[in-house]
C-alpha cells in the first residue's frame, strides 16, 4: 500500500532582514503586523484542521530577532516546526529527507487562511488518484473567499492559479509545491480541481504589496454579487469578533 507524507509550507520571513529588502515601515513594524495576522488568522485555521496529519514547516530568517521565535515556538501548536534559510542551502530539501512514499506539500501565507477541511480534502484527493496519476500532479482549490480587514467585508473569490496550491510528487528527489511561483506552474503538469465550496481566505490588509480586492489581473476574479458573512470565518476556525485591525 503507498504511503505520503504531507506538509504544509510557509516562507514566514525569509530574507526579510537581508540588505535587499525594501520595506515601507522598520522590520519590528512588519514583524508585529504579520505576527499579529498570523496568530489570529492563519495559525487558528491550520491548528483548528479536522485532519491532523501533517507537519507544518516555517521557513524563518536566521537573523530573526529572539523574542519572535520565542513567540513561535510557544504558540504550543505540535505540527509547527521552525526551519532555516541559509545562503546556498536549497530551500525545504534538507527538511524534507528522501523516501520512497509520496510526498504532498500544500503551500501557505502567513496572512492567509484555510477552511478547516483543506488538509483532509486533499489526502482524500490522493488516495482516490494516486494509483492512476503520473507524478508531479497538482491538487489546487479555484474557490477561496477574499476578506477585506479594513471594512470587514467578505467575498467570494475565483482563481484556479491561486497562490496555495498542492503538489504531489515522488520523495527522492523533491523540490516541493515553491519550485515555481504558484501563478507559473506549467501548463503541463495535471492538476484535480476541487470545487465544491471556498477553501482558502486571502486577507487583505495595509501591508499588501501585490493584493487589494480589485486586480487588472483577468484570472483573478471577485464576485462581488456573492458576499460572504462573516460568521462563516467559524469554519476556518477564527473568530469573527476578535479580527486583527487592517
Amino acid at each position: 500500500m503507498a504511503e505520503f507524507r504531507h506538509c504544509i509550507l510557509t516562507r514566514f520571513n525569509a530574507d526579510l532582514y537581508g540588505p535587499e529588502v525594501q520595506l515601507k515601515v522598520s522590520r519590528d513594524q512588519w514583524m508585529d503586523h504579520r505576527m499579529r495576522l498570523f496568530t489570529s488568522l492563519t495559525l487558528p485555521s491550520i491548528a483548528g484542521q479536522s485532519c491532523q496529519d501533517f507537519t507544518w514547516l516555517l521557513l524563518m530568517d536566521r537573523r530573526t530577532p529572539e523574542r519572535y521565535i520565542r513567540m513561535l515556538q510557544g504558540t504550543g501548536y505540535r505540527n509547527l516546526r521552525l526551519i532555516y534559510s541559509d545562503p546556498g542551502r536549497p530551500l525545504w530539501q534538507n527538511d524534507l529527507p528522501a523516501g520512497s512514499e509520496d510526498l504532498i506539500t500544500t503551500r501557505i501565507d502567513n496572512d492567509d487562511a484555510f477552511h478547516r477541511d483543506v488538509v483532509q480534502t486533499i489526502q482524500d484527493a490522493w488516495r482516490a488518484r494516486h494509483e492512476q496519476q503520473a507524478k508531479p500532479w497538482l491538487i489546487v482549490f479555484p474557490f477561496g473567499l477574499i476578506l477585506d480587514l479594513a471594512d470587514r467585508r467578505m467575498r467570494v473569490m475565483e482563481y484556479w492559479f491561486n497562490n496555495c496550491p498542492t503538489l504531489v510528487e515522488d520523495a527522492q528527489n523533491p523540490g516541493t509545491v515553491y519550485r515555481w511561483q504558484h501563478s507559473e506552474i506549467p501548463p503541463e503538469v495535471p492538476r484535480h480541481y476541487v470545487k465544491d465550496k471556498p477553501y482558502w481566505l486571502q486577507v487583505i490588509h495595509s501591508q499588501n504589496l501585490r493584493n487589494a480586492v480589485r486586480s487588472d489581473n483577468p484570472l483573478r476574479i471577485v464576485h462581488e454579487e456573492l458576499s460572504g458573512k462573516i460568521e462563516f470565518l467559524h469554519q476556518f476556525g477564527i473568530d469573527p469578533t476578535r479580527l486583527p485591525p487592517s
